[in-house]
């Protein structure tokens, strides 16, 4: 037992006897009591009143709290305290010690999970001095930390080392140490030329049914490289160490004659030099002062500034525009990489890239005994790039170099068809184990209007979903796995743009049923010919989404849209009418789709609604035009885990040159899961709209109208 005496004061000159009562909810029956239910507290006096704690009856580790009410004979309550009780468990002592690579304290983040329990993982901070006691409950834990470490481009750079210790028995007092002196390098060391435009580490836990534990990590821009500590095997539970890198064709590389600059980092938002190479002479201009640059002759030439404390990085950038400079380099002051904009509004006035500290002061050195030229390459778009994980099961090895072949890796030809010019950026997202949501890396600028290669990891245990989004349309891909060596083709944002729903991807959810309840999260209406959906998150866009069983409408909003149901199988519809101003796009303003469906209570909690889905396939230009004589494709399907595609059997399709103000009907020939027919458009026509029809044999449709579903030429 715990006791704790509650003292009551009286300040005035009559006696005042209080009722006392315990009010616990959720503590167990008897864990408080009182050593009297009425005190009387003396005129100018005290009184006390002792709680006891029944600790037999608490659980361990459980808060319980509660109010004691004390109230005067007419039961108005007069005052009340707070109490509370909290039995620990047994503890044991856990030091914690961090070693460098020379011996030296070894400070980081620390990560402490309880394997064995449904418990919040603890975080705490190792100090200068590398040491850190904890007082822990017996049990199987999961520990790492996370340290910065020397990296590989000179004294000045800075890598970050994941020190793990996947699974710590702890039943007596001992000794945790994480010693620097076991890192292995991790890296992705690719077939072509790339630079790391982002890194993530992942580990995940597990441990009988209990809640898995995952921990995800995006390593800095300041780091250039990654570290992991090898562990042996777990034997309790499942652990899972994974990287997921994705490498790009280098944006932007320079190196004298002698030296070549493996440090270099390309500032957030620089603007991109051209497409291209060059040889260019160099200057250093000091602290970057607009002073500074007026002592030097820098038009045309690569200027060299310090970080400093006096001048700002875009302050340094525009004197260095100002005075002409086609390129600027920012000498780092401190350790690591630098990325002055990181935290910024604003680009820079000129591309600006950094140099390490070691990197940096070679350079001015060089400058400083004579001229020096430094050839410059650029690629602001990529030609090609890697998107690569490796799953490490069981421990983290030895080797943690990852070198990809052509036989684990798949090729995707990828094309960006905007009706317009200008940018674009590509994201893939890793669906790993683990993981109840997608997880992207970096994005990587693209031209709206071109195409780049990718290769990813090829395995049927890596599923990807990719994004591809220009400022005012966002597309989304389904979850698939790659067969290694195999060559794929993507085509993005190109006609016919219309209402197209996914279901696999972790990134939105397909209308579905739970239980009785049929919801909508989400309508994307402007999906692409690439079997994508599409959003529009802003802009002169407009949705009505309306759901009915029979001719009874039972649920509208604008794309969300919840109504409860009867169990029975009954028929319903769902609506969906879109608009898009033509200053958006001249393509897909308007679109009305209704997808017929019958629905009982769903067998599995969130099974997807059986609506049938178009595709549409036709050859335009880069400004989404197609020849007035043309093969139009429809291509009906059904979600994942709906009907088979396979009981499709009806489709037809209409053409209006006209905004939908007359209409013709177009033949069809079946050809696999096709249906194809032939466009032979009057001289005069300027878009194409289309009105489509589907359903299959369990009597499950959709009709959809596309008004502009392309342009003419």
């Amino acid at each position: 037992m715990a006791s704790k005496d509650v003292t009551y004061t009286n300040t005035a000159a009559d006696p005042v006897t209080l009722d006392l009562a315990l009010s616990t909810p959720g503590s167990p029956t008897g864990l408080f009591s009182l050593s009297a239910s009425q005190v009387t507290v003396p005129a100018h006096g005290t009184a006390t009143v002792t709680v006891t704690t029944h600790l037999d009856l608490a659980s361990d580790d459980i808060g319980y709290s509660g109010i004691l009410n004390a109230s005067g004979p007419d039961g108005v309550l007069r005052t009340h305290t707070l109490i509370g009780s909290n039995k620990q468990s047994r503890r044991v002592n856990v030091a914690v010690k961090g070693t460098g690579w020379h011996g030296t304290a070894l400070p980081g983040t620390l990560i402490v999970k309880d394997i064995a329990r449904d418990t919040v993982p603890q975080v705490f901070e190792v100090g200068d001095s590398g040491s850190l006691n904890l007082n822990l409950a017996p049990s199987t834990y999961s520990v790492w930390m996370y340290a910065d470490v020397p990296g590989v481009n000179g004294p000045h750079s800075l890598g970050r080392a994941v020190l793990s210790a996947p699974q710590v028995v702890v039943d007596n007092d001992r000794t945790l140490t994480f010693n620097a002196s076991a890192l292995r390098r991790v890296r992705a060391v690719t077939p072509r030329l790339t630079a790391t435009s982002s890194v993530r580490v992942d580990q995940y836990r597990s441990y009988s049914t209990l809640h898995p534990f995952t921990d995800s990590y995006e390593i800095e821009a300041v780091y250039d490289s990654l570290w992991a500590t090898p562990t042996s095997k777990v034997t309790q539970g499942s652990y899972t160490f994974a990287t997921r890198w994705r490498q790009v064709q280098p944006p932007l590389t320079v190196a004298s004659s002698s030296q070549s600059f493996e440090d270099l980092q390309v500032q957030s938002m620089s603007p991109s030099m051209a497409k291209g190479t060059g040889n260019y002479a160099t200057v250093y201009a000091g602290k970057g002062a607009a002073s500074d640059f007026a002592k030097v002759q820098v038009r045309g030439k690569i200027a060299i500034v310090r970080r400093n404390d006096t001048v700002t990085a875009p302050d340094q950038a525009i004197a260095a525009a100002k005075a002409g400079a086609k390129l600027l380099l920012i000498v780092h002051d401190g350790y690591g990489r630098l990325d002055a904009w990181w935290d910024l509004p604003e680009a820079a006035a000129l591309p600006v890239a950094s140099l390490s500290a070691d990197e940096g002061d070679e350079l001015i050195q060089r400058i400083g005994h004579g001229r020096t030229r430094l050839s410059v390459s650029s690629h602001p778009y990529a030609d090609y790039l890697y998107d690569l994980v490796q799953h490490h099961k069981g421990a983290i090895p030895t080797d943690l170099t990852y070198r990809p072949g052509a036989g684990s890796l798949a090729r995707i030809n990828t094309s960006y068809r905007d009706y317009k010019q200008g940018q674009a950026v590509d994201v893939r997202y890793d669906l790993s184990p683990g993981f109840d949501f997608a997880v992207g890396g970096a994005a990587t600028l693209q031209q709206a209007q071109g195409s780049h290669t990718v290769w990813v990891t090829a395995s049927p245990g890596v599923k990807w979903t990719q994004l591809a989004a220009t400022p005012d349309l966002t597309e989304i891909s389904a979850a698939r796995s790659y067969a290694p060596r195999s060559t794929t083709k993507e085509t993005w944002f190109a006609p016919v743009q219309h209402p197209r729903m996914l279901n696999d991807n972790k990134v939105n959810i397909a209308p579905s049923r739970f239980g009785d309840i049929i919801a909508t999260f989400g309508m994307p209406a402007w999906g692409d010919s690439g079997g994508h959906l599409g959003i529009v998150w802003e802009g002169d866009v407009s949705w009505a989404t309306k759901l009915y069983q029979g001719k009874t409408l039972i649920g509208e909003g604008v794309d969300h849209v919840q109504a409860e149901v009867a169990p029975d199988r009954l028929p319903y519809r769902l609506v969906l009418d879109s608009t898009r101003g033509a200053g958006m796009s001249p393509y897909a303003t308007s679109s009305h789709t209704e997808w017929k469906f019958t629905s009982s209570t769903a067998a599995v909690e969130g099974a997807c609604l059986p609506l049938v889905q178009l595709d549409y396939g036709v050859s335009t230009d880069l400004s989404g035009k197609a020849r007035r004589h043309s093969d139009l494709k429809v291509t009906p399907s059904h979600l994942t885990g709906g009907p088979s595609s396979h009981t499709i059997r009806s489709v037809a399709l209409q053409i209006s040159y006209d905004d939908g103000a007359t209409w013709h009907t177009l033949a069809l020939r079946h050809l696999g899961g096709d249906w194809k027919a032939h466009l032979a458009a009057p001289s005069k026509a300027r878009f194409a709209t289309l009105r489509v029809s589907a359903g299959d044999t369990q009597g499950n449709s959709v009709s959809q109208t596309v008004v502009r579903a392309f342009g003419l030429k």
